[in-house]
Formats: structure tokens, sequence, C-alpha cells
């Protein structure tokens, strides 16, 4: 039964995760190319280490003072991450259960 457990999740969730990282990467890409990434980090440390409730409020007055393109590939790469994550948690979940239900017909 491991074999084809093993089988369903090499056919079925690995080519979905490797399609979510490539989307991902290329989100990634174009956002590294449109945003000078140094700045928004040493600002954003900046204002992290001097009031850490003010990291939230940089953040939010970063997005809204970005450009429309920046946004669209914050809300991308937001979205495309929940969907790795689900993906993720989802083949983990499966995986346990398989090896739940696996164990106890052995101990049987």
């Amino acid at each position: 039964m491991k074999q084809v457990f093993n089988l369903w999740f090499l056919r079925s969730m690995i080519p979905l995760l490797l399609i979510e990282f490539l989307g991902l990467a290329v989100a990634l890409f174009i956002f590294a190319r449109v945003v000078f990434v140094g700045a928004v980090v040493n600002n954003a440390l900046t204002a992290a280490l001097g009031n850490p409730l003010r990291f939230i409020g940089y953040l939010w007055s970063a997005f809204l003072g970005a450009g429309i393109l920046v946004q669209v590939l914050v809300l991308l790469l937001m979205v495309g991450l929940a969907f790795v994550l689900r993906d993720i948690n989802r083949s983990l979940i499966s995986y346990a259960l398989m090896r739940h239900r696996d164990f106890h017909r052995k101990s049987e």
C-alpha cells in the first residue's frame, strides 16, 4: 500500500507543487526587477527595531504607496504562497492518514 501511495504522491502532488513554485519564482523575479528590495528591507528593519507595531504600519503604507504593478505582484505572491502552503499541508495530512491507516492494518 505504501508503494501505491508513493506513486500517487509523485504523480499528483509533485507536478502541482512544481508549477506553483515556478509561478512564485517568476513573480518574485518580476517583483525584484520592479522594486529595490534592499531599500525596502532596510526601511522595514529600521521601523521594526524602533517599534515593532510601527512595522505593520510601515508595510501597509509602503503597500498603499507603491504602484499598481507592485500591488498586483504582492497580491499574486501572497495568493501563490497560500496555495503552496495549502498543497503542502494537504499532502502532509494525506501522508499521515495513509501511514496511520497502514500502521493499524499491520497491527491487526
